[in-house]
């Protein structure tokens, strides 16, 4: 039994670095200005930390049936039922705090949406640029002079 709280142990120490890896994530998401680059290091961390978990539980439930601990929340074993618990309250957690994160990036694409909507709104109207890069029409500021 001992060999399966540490892998549990282990499940909630993962558990418990994603919490911090979605708590930054939120933090870059509630900014005014998306750090793109540093949020993607933040996305990348969290995803090899699932695949981390996802690795993990397999071995704790090969290791569960290996020695007959039965199934979660593991009751008869008090040690391992009370580590079990942690990992259930916090994967609750997690669930909410990753939902709040959506959200906040549903807000983000909306918003690049309606920025990029305008701009091709202003760009069907009037071709701002040629095919050569230069400003086609005349210009915004007005007429220009050469002297």
């Amino acid at each position: 039994m001992n060999e399966l709280e540490q892998i549990c142990a282990r499940m909630l120490g993962i558990l418990q670095q994603l919490e911090l890896t979605l708590v930054e994530e939120q933090r870059l998401l509630s900014a005014g200005q998306v750090n793109t680059a540093l949020l993607l290091r933040v996305t990348e961390n969290k995803n090899e930390q699932l695949t981390t978990l996802q690795y993990v539980d397999h071995h704790r439930q090969q290791q569960a049936q290996a020695s007959d601990a039965g199934n979660p929340p593991y009751e008869p074993h008090p040690g391992l039922h009370r580590i079990w618990l942690a990992i259930t309250r916090l994967t609750e957690d997690l669930s909410r705090n990753n939902y709040r994160n959506g959200l906040l990036l549903a807000q983000h694409l909306k918003h690049n949406d309606q920025v990029l909507s305008v701009l091709d709104e202003y760009q069907t109207q009037r071709r701002m640029y040629g095919p050569d890069g230069q400003a086609l029409g005349g210009s915004a500021l007005g007429r220009k002079f050469s002297v």
